[in-house]
């Protein structure tokens, strides 16, 4: 997240629309997301925050398996440039053509 935070401050326009969107996970020098611990209490935690959004690395997908809250949406991502996508998609109000997990 702190990643595309980085590049939304450097590119025109507010990326996420002004949506609620929480995430996680390592980012490789090649833009590769990596897999983190918690991913379960991430989500939770984001969800009771307040988030509808999330990005997860898509190597944490089975563990959320029964555990993703009803009132938030995460997706599998696998890139930096993935996730920016999403964000986009989201923050321009349509549903992204990307995996989810859970």
């Amino acid at each position: 997240m702190f990643a595309l935070g980085i590049v939304d401050e450097l590119t025109p326009g507010a990326m996420a629309g002004g949506q609620h969107i929480a995430g996680t996970g390592t980012i490789d020098p090649d833009g590769t997301v990596g897999e983190i611990g918690g991913i379960v209490q991430k989500v939770a935690g984001a969800q009771a925050g307040g988030a509808r959004h999330f990005l997860a690395p898509a190597g944490n997908c089975a563990e959320l398996a029964g555990s993703v809250p009803e009132a938030i949406e995460v997706y599998s991502v696998t890139t930096l440039e993935q996730a920016r996508t999403v964000v986009e998609t989201v923050g321009s109000g349509e549903t992204p053509q990307a995996p989810t997990c859970g």
